[in-house]
């Protein structure tokens, strides 16, 4: 009987160089520099910290997520990159290749992530391994889990997509006094990448000083708009609308106003001019895009002002209150009508991006609306019912979609809900507006669908607590659905009826702090500065 031979199995080594893995050859591990490099006249890469798991065994196949059919995107992409690169790199960027990008897609067709950063990370190392370290952390990201600050991911891949990215960093700094006129598109298109993989961890701190970083390497590109809405800008336009995007979103969080092209467009240029060229569904996410990034900026303002601070300044804040009032208005007249026409008729994907840009366009002008009104006072009735409806679309929308990624750097359903909640007297709209956004459980872009969902609950704790003690002094009645329950150990309990998929709900509320949020409030050194919790009343209560 003849005996199989067995083939000799050597264990992989787990700390061999960077440079010897890449030539395929056993390392020898010497401390700083392997002699098998320096020997020979290489340099060594040095040795990496983490190593993946082997991709096989019913472990890893439990584990991980299967990679999907490649984007069509891709097969336009040079099939071979310029360098070589270990098996570990290639799992993750076939990851970020195949998963990734269709996640940071989001909603709308990308120029920025289906060509120039596919295209980049072909050609340039320092983007390669950024593009690696959102692979690596997309992976080990919980695919139905969002991330609050403080919290961690616990994955060798979340270890490893940290290493990528400081390799990433250091090949930046090589170049740092590089006269290449691409540097600055390439410190841009990484500081995107690293900003989407801080957001992924729920880094807001990060995430805001890489915002801050690009803008003003773009503000120091002197870039400028036309009324055609073409940049007149040295590196790609997706890149500074991008970055305007997140502009718009992060002023929440307390970034600040850097780049005011869109805020010229709007209110130093005859805007209708613009909106003069929206003649297809197709165009219409561009064209609203400059009222968006000039308008949610304008709003955060607002809302961190103090109700003395609005009056002192009151006429110059309304002039411009109006102006973005009246360009919105006239686009969502544009945009109903060329629905009316074609809306039927346009593919499934067209009709999501017009529903998603319409989700969007109301909720801002909702935001509009209320960011100069008093906020002791209760809304008027047609303010009221326009939350309510705000909530009941974005239900609707959540609805219609599937199989949604859980990040993107879109943002139309957690600040709808948001803007809906916030400023309601309803205590019904702001409890299903809560309920909403712990079962969408998503990131777009800042805004965080967990970390927004316990800021609303706290904030309605808060109006409940005043509630009740109006109720005490003055015997005034409940709120149609409020109930409020005395329990044990002094505790008090507060039971809200709401309705959703058109059926009675209940609510039940302890009135005590709403724990995750104040646990999650330490790792966020902005805090005090987002405006979303200086409107609710919640910066005095971190403070105390």
């Amino acid at each position: 009987m003849l005996l199989s031979k067995r083939k000799a199995f050597r264990q992989r080594s787990s700390t061999g160089c960077r440079t010897c893995r890449l030539r395929r050859i056993k390392c020898d591990e010497a401390p700083d520099a392997c002699r098998n490099c320096t020997s020979t006249g290489r340099t060594c890469e040095g040795y990496e910290a983490h190593r993946l798991p082997r991709a096989c065994g019913p472990q890893v196949k439990r584990s991980k997520r299967s990679v999907i059919v490649p984007h069509p995107v891709l097969t336009q992409v040079a099939s071979r990159l310029q360098w070589a690169v270990t098996p570990d790199e290639g799992r993750c960027f076939s990851f970020f290749q195949h998963q990734s990008v269709q996640d940071m897609t989001g909603f709308y067709d990308s120029s920025l992530w289906q060509r120039l950063i596919l295209r980049l990370s072909y050609t340039e190392p320092a983007v390669y391994h950024a593009a690696i370290a959102l692979g690596a952390i997309n992976n080990a990201q919980d695919k139905n889990k969002v991330l609050r600050p403080g919290q961690k991911l616990h994955s060798i891949w979340y270890w490893y997509g940290l290493e990528q990215a400081g390799r990433s960093i250091a090949l930046l700094n090589k170049r740092h006094s590089s006269q290449d006129p691409q540097f600055q598109e390439v410190v841009l298109v990484c500081c995107l990448l690293f900003i989407a993989c801080e957001m992924l961890c729920g880094n807001y701190d990060n995430a805001v000083a890489h915002v801050i970083g690009g803008l003003k390497v773009l503000q120091q590109l002197n870039i400028r708009k036309q009324i055609s809405g073409d940049f007149i800008s040295p590196v790609d336009p997706c890149i500074v609308e991008t970055f305007l995007q997140l502009q718009a979103q992060s002023v929440f969080y307390g970034t600040g106003v850097h780049l005011d092209v869109d805020s010229e467009l709007i209110f130093g240029m005859p805007y209708e001019e613009y909106l003069g060229t929206f003649q297809r569904l197709q165009d219409a996410r561009r064209i609203c895009d400059p009222v968006f990034n000039a308008g949610w900026p304008f709003a955060a303002r607002c809302w961190k002002l103090s109700e003395d601070e609005i009056l002192a300044e009151y006429s110059t804040l309304q002039q411009k209150q109006l102006c973005l009032l009246s360009s919105i208005n006239r686009y969502l007249c544009q945009l109903d009508w060329l629905s009316s026409q074609s809306y039927d008729r346009m593919s499934e994907k067209v009709q999501r991006e017009t529903d998603m840009t319409r989700l969007n366009s109301f909720a801002f002008r909702f935001a509009l609306k209320t960011c100069l009104l008093s906020r002791s006072s209760q809304l008027p009735p047609e303010l009221t019912k326009e939350s309510e409806d705000l909530v009941s679309l974005a239900e609707f929308t959540i609805k219609k979609l599937r199989n949604h990624p859980i990040i993107t750097l879109d943002s139309p359903i957690v600040p709808a809900l948001y803007n809906a909640a916030t400023r309601t007297s309803s205590f019904s709209v702001r409890a299903k507006a809560i309920v909403l956004l712990r079962l969408w459980q998503h990131v777009e872009g800042f805004a965080n669908s967990a970390v927004v969902a316990d800021i609303l609950e706290e904030g309605l704790k808060i109006a409940l607590k005043k509630l009740s003690l109006e109720m005490n002094a003055t015997g005034c009645s409940l709120p149609a659905g409020v109930m409020f329950v005395p329990a044990t150990e002094g505790r008090t309990f507060v039971r809200i009826a709401y309705r959703i998929d058109n059926a009675e709900q209940e609510m039940w509320l302890s009135l005590e702090k709403t724990a995750s949020l104040y646990d999650a409030l330490p790792f966020i050194q902005s805090a005090s500065q987002w405006s979303c919790l200086r409107s609710l009343g919640i910066v005095k209560c971190i403070k105390a």
